[in-house]
């Protein structure tokens, strides 16, 4: 009997572990600072980018997990009328190839040299007399993210004369993310839900080949990711929808999961989908795409989880805490 009983607990750990993903903590950073705002982060190589709204980008060494600290921040003004300071807001940031793309609000996006990470520089930009709140980089193009403007695309061959190619503005639509799916671009913009554009070919020509789509939405669309012809929507208090796109101009709602907090942030790492929702991060099994299987879930009563980043098999977690406590957790994947 008890051979048997041995025998069902080693199968029972093999089977539930075939389609488990289990996280937990063994890092952490923290700090307090006044007049925060937090929204998203980038690892490249040892280095933490992180944007706080009016406290501008800091620069963090994560290199000894144990000892992480700071190593520079990025903060700019522009005189403007009448002589008068314009600070940018540093919203999000998108690192590639030692390259910073700064969202920067009213100063627009800023395109910073980080190969030396404790000076990082300006060598281009782009501004518009609108505040850019999120980009997405696509070959030698920036897709800006405006505040009550919706999209707009920039070459930036030259990083020191970059131009606008194609303007889609879309009044009173905030962008909270964009997904490039050539010919398509989707953009999520929390209330106003999902604006779909499709192209012409070559892509990069940026005409239009038709007039945009709306798909609204039950709650705020936080966030929308795209995998393969599924996509995958935090939608705030409705929790985690998804979507049939194998017509992109027309997503269909194909299944609906409740979250344990409001959805805002979504991760999608091998066949795994993670979600921030408040003071959770849940882990979704997606094998079946269309139906996605709760494997984990962890909770931390203190924090409001913000923003996800997998880098050398660790999930890193930014967070806040009250009005003026931030910082993120480490943990080990398995």
């Amino acid at each position: 009997m008890k051979r048997l009983l041995f025998l069902f607990i080693i199968a029972f750990t093999i089977n539930s572990g075939v389609r488990s993903q289990n996280i937990y903590p063994v890092h952490e950073y923290s700090a307090t600072l006044k007049d925060i705002t937090l929204t998203n982060f980038d690892i490249e190589d040892t280095v933490l980018f992180l944007p706080l709204g009016e406290q501008g980008l800091r620069l963090l060494n994560i290199k000894d997990a144990d000892n992480i600290y700071e190593l520079s921040q990025y903060i700019e003004y522009e005189k403007r009328s009448k002589g008068n300071k314009t600070y940018g807001f540093a919203h999000h940031i998108k690192v590639i190839d030692g390259l910073a793309y700064l969202s920067y609000g009213p100063l627009g996006l800023k395109i910073l040299d980080i190969n030396d990470p404790n000076m990082p520089f300006v060598i281009g930009g782009y501004y518009r007399h609108e505040d850019v709140v999120c980009s997405e980089i696509y070959e030698n193009y920036a897709f800006l993210g405006y505040y009550d403007m919706g999209l707009e695309i920039v070459d930036i061959t030259e990083l020191n004369n970059t131009k606008m190619v194609s303007r889609n503005n879309v009044r009173g639509f905030t962008v909270k993310n964009i997904q490039i799916l050539p010919p398509y671009v989707v953009i999520s913009g929390g209330i106003r839900g999902l604006r779909i554009f499709k192209f012409q070919e070559p892509f990069t020509t940026f005409k239009q080949a038709e007039f945009p789509k709306s798909h609204l939405t039950d709650n705020d669309a936080n966030k929308i990711l795209v995998q393969n012809k599924t996509a995958y929507l935090a939608n705030d208090f409705k929790g985690l929808s998804v979507l049939s796109m194998g017509l992109p101009l027309y997503p269909l709602e194909i299944n609906n999961i409740k979250t344990e907090g409001k959805a805002t942030e979504l991760l999608i790492d091998n066949n795994y989908l993670y979600v921030a929702s408040g003071k959770y991060i849940e882990i979704f099994d997606i094998t079946e795409p269309d139906k996605p299987e709760k494997v984990f879930e962890h909770l931390d009563k203190g924090k409001e989880f913000v923003s996800l980043k997998m880098h050398d098999n660790k999930l890193f977690a930014l967070y806040g805490s009250g009005n003026k406590d931030y910082g993120f957790v480490i943990f080990q994947v398995e």
